[in-house]
């Protein structure tokens, strides 16, 4: 997310012109044919457009997108959800003989525990077994 989540927001002649064309209420697809233009760009070849569809009188958001892109972002996001997962269990096998030297009452301070929280799960679970 980079430079681009740092800096300010700012509404750019690129911003409005997406929002002009690709942000699409319900009514304007039903009352129209936008959405047969839309699934005609996408039958040649894969396409990056992306449409935001709203209604206006419900608070429902979708995006209507070529579906070989869309496989190709799921793609992406199994490849960094695997990524991070083999990242994880790395780390977790590397410190997995360390020992814990923090005490506890440390750790609950320091992540902002709830111990009377903590303290009923733990009933609960005594109570399970």
């Amino acid at each position: 997310m980079g430079l681009a989540m740092t800096a300010k927001r700012r509404v750019t002649t690129d911003i409005l012109r997406f929002l002009n064309d690709r942000v699409l209420s319900v009514t304007q697809l039903t009352r129209s044919k936008k959405l047969t233009e839309i699934l005609d760009s996408y039958s040649q070849e894969k396409s990056t457009d992306v449409y935001v569809i709203q209604n206006v009188k419900k608070p429902g958001k979708a995006v209507i997108a070529d579906l070989k892109y869309f496989e190709e972002l799921l793609a992406y996001k199994e490849a960094v959800d695997w990524a991070l997962d083999h990242a994880i269990e790395e780390i977790a096998l590397e410190r997995k003989e360390t020992i814990a030297d923090i005490p506890l009452p440390q750790v609950i301070q320091d992540n902002q525990l709830d111990l009377n929280y903590i303290m009923k799960l733990v009933d609960e679970v005594e109570e399970e077994d």
